[in-house]
C-alpha cells in the first residue's frame, strides 16, 4: 500500500480527501468519545497537511493539544506518547470494523513517529508463478548478529535520547514563537530613500531650493543598515535550525493586517514604525528626543532618557549604542511580538546576536522571578562600538511584567 505523501505538498483535492476521511474517522466509535485521542489525531494531521515535510515534536504536541509547559519534561511525563499509542490502537480498530475510506484512503500514525501517513491501495498485478520454496537448513547462528544488532540499536537509541541538550533559557525565551502553528513574520526596518525621476538641471541649483516630498518617489524594496541585515540573518537562521517557517517583509510594506495574524518579530527600531508603535506603552521605549537625540526612555524614572546617542555630524555614529529588547503577548495584534532593536544599527545588530546566543541571553535573567517564561520581557542592552563593529552586549536592565 504506497504512501500517497508525508514529504511533498498534496495537491487540494488530496489534502480535502484527507480532511473529508478524518471526519469520518472522528465522527465513528472509536474516536469520538475520547477528546484526547480525537483532539491529537486531528492536530497531527492538520499540521501534516499545512507543514509538509517538517517533523512534529512531541513537546510541541504536549503543549498545543494537551496544555503542557513548553519546558515540561518529555522523559518524565510520557503524554504524547501514551496518546499516540492509544491513536494507532484506536485507527486500528477503526478500520478494522469499517474499512478504509474513499478510494482505500486510510490515515496511520506509525510507530516512533509523530507525522501521519496517508495511504491508498496499490494497484493489483497479475499473480507470478513461485518456484517451490527451497529446503533450509536450521542455522540458530544466523540469529546472533540479528540479535546484537538490535540490542546495539536500543542501546544507541537509549544513548541519543539521554544525550538529547536540556532546554535552554533561550528556547523557553522563543517558546510562544516556535509553539505557535503559523508561520513568523519577520517585519525588518528599511531606510526611507526616495527617487527624484525628473532630469536636475545641469547648472547648480539654488542652495536654498528645496524639492517637495510627493515628487520623490519611494523605494520601499532595497535599503537594509548592515547591522540589520546582520539581526535579520542572525534570526531567520535560528528559526531555521528550529524548523520554525518564517516570512520576511519590509517594515514599509507590512500591512497591521500580517501582524494580527502572525507571531511577529520585528527587527530595527527608528527605521521600523511597527517597532516603535508596538513598544511605545511599555515600561521602556525608544523616543526621539528632539532632532539630534534619540535614546531609551525608563518610565520607572521618569519621562525623559535613562540611555541615549546624540546625532553628530557625520551622523548617527557613535563609540556606544544602546538596544531594546522585547517580548509581549501584544493586545492589539493578538500575537505574541518580539521586537529588537538598536538607537543606531550597530545596537540592532548586536540585539540580533543576544537574541541567538545562550550564553549571553542568561546574562539577563539574574533578577528574573521564577515564572519569567510566562510574562512578559524587557531588556536593555550596552553596546561598546570599535571600527563599525559592535562587541558583545551588557545588560543594563530587564524588567518583568
Amino acid at each position: 500500500m504506497p504512501v500517497m505523501s508525508s514529504v511533498d505538498a498534496l495537491p487540494r483535492e488530496d489534502r480535502d480527501d484527507v480532511r473529508g476521511h478524518l471526519e469520518q474517522v472522528l465522527a465513528g466509535a472509536h474516536f469520538r468519545h475520547s477528546r484526547r485521542c480525537s483532539a491529537m489525531l486531528r492536530y497531527v494531521v492538520e499540521q501534516s497537511l499545512r507543514y509538509p515535510g517538517l517533523p512534529i515534536k512531541e513537546r510541541t504536541i504536549g503543549h498545543a493539544v494537551f496544555d503542557r509547559d513548553l519546558a515540561y519534561d518529555t522523559n518524565q511525563d510520557a503524554v504524547v506518547r501514551n496518546a499516540a499509542a492509544e491513536v494507532r490502537k484506536r485507527l486500528a480498530q477503526h478500520y478494522q470494523e469499517n474499512g478504509a475510506g474513499p478510494g482505500g484512503l486510510r490515515i496511520e500514525l506509525p510507530s516512533g513517529a509523530y507525522v501521519p501517513e496517508f495511504r491508498t491501495p496499490s494497484p493489483v498485478l497479475p499473480p507470478k508463478s513461485a518456484p517451490p520454496p527451497a529446503r533450509t537448513r536450521h542455522r540458530p547462528w544466523l540469529f546472533l548478529p540479528v540479535a546484537f544488532v538490535a540490542a546495539l540499536a536500543g542501546w544507541l537509541a537509549g544513548v541519543r535520547n539521554s544525550s538529547r541538550p536540556p532546554l535552554t533559557e533561550l528556547d523557553q525565551f522563543w517558546a510562544p514563537i516556535l509553539a505557535a502553528h503559523a508561520p513568523v513574520q519577520i517585519c525588518v526596518g528599511q531606510s526611507r530613500m526616495g527617487f527624484y525621476p525628473e532630469r536636475l538641471p545641469e547648472t547648480p541649483a539654488d542652495p536654498a531650493a528645496t524639492i517637495p516630498m510627493s515628487r520623490l518617489i519611494p523605494l520601499r524594496d532595497r535599503f537594509l543598515w548592515i547591522g540589520d541585515s546582520f539581526a535579520m540573518a542572525q534570526i531567520s537562521g535560528f528559526l531555521t535550525a528550529r524548523e520554525k517557517l518564517y516570512r520576511l517583509r519590509g517594515s514599509q510594506t507590512t500591512p497591521f493586517a500580517e501582524l494580527q495574524g502572525n507571531p511577529v518579530v520585528l527587527i530595527g527600531a527608528f527605521n521600523n514604525d511597527w517597532t516603535l508603535r508596538l513598544t511605545e506603552d511599555l515600561r521602556f521605549s525608544l523616543i526621539n528626543d528632539g532632532p539630534a537625540t534619540r535614546g531609551v526612555r525608563d518610565r520607572g524614572r521618569g519621562t525623559g532618557l535613562a540611555w541615549s546617542v546624540s546625532r553628530t555630524p557625520q551622523g548617527w555614529i557613535a563609540d556606544e549604542d544602546y538596544a531594546l529588547v522585547t517580548r509581549r503577548a501584544d493586545p492589539s495584534t493578538g500575537q505574541t511580538v518580539i521586537s529588537a532593536g538598536g538607537i543606531t544599527t550597530y545596537g540592532t545588530q548586536a540585539a540580533g546576536v543576544f537574541l541567538t546566543t545562550p550564553a549571553q541571553f542568561r546574562e539577563a535573567l539574574r533578577s528574573a522571578p521564577r515564572d519569567w517564561p510566562r510574562k512578559n520581557i524587557q531588556i536593555v542592552l550596552q553596546v561598546k562600538v570599535a571600527e563599525s563593529t559592535p562587541g558583545p552586549p551588557r545588560v543594563l536592565a530587564a524588567y518583568f511584567w
